[in-house]
């Protein structure tokens, strides 16, 4: 595992509630500005950290996003496993989207 602790930056100084409360919020689709609002930032701010990789609310807001799509696909796949021929189907539909989206983010260096 890649310690990244140490080249990611807190520029908001948020705290770690704020932090699970953006990944949370991110694992339910909600976008920055929902965020910002709830959370009474600035909304410039929080763009301005939302859109560098370097950033713990970058960091975060992928962890919520990433967390929650393993939870359902996770879901899912128990599903499979006890014989839902439709779970299976949907499961196969979205393992080719993750695939696909993995191999363009690949082809433009993301």
């Amino acid at each position: 595992m890649i310690d990244t602790a140490l080249t990611i930056s807190n520029s908001l100084a948020l705290t770690e509630e704020q932090y699970k409360t953006i990944e949370t919020m991110a694992g339910i689709n909600y976008g920055p500005r929902e965020i910002a609002l709830l959370l009474d930032l600035d909304l410039n701010a929080l763009l301005s950290d939302f859109q560098n990789p370097n950033s713990k609310v970058y960091h975060h807001y992928k962890k919520g996003v990433l967390a929650a799509d393993f939870e359902v696909d996770k879901m899912f796949l128990e599903r499979v496993e006890a014989g839902n021929i439709t779970a299976g189907q949907e499961y196969k539909k979205a393992s080719e989207k993750r695939r696909f989206e993995n191999h363009k983010k690949r082809i433009l260096n993301e």
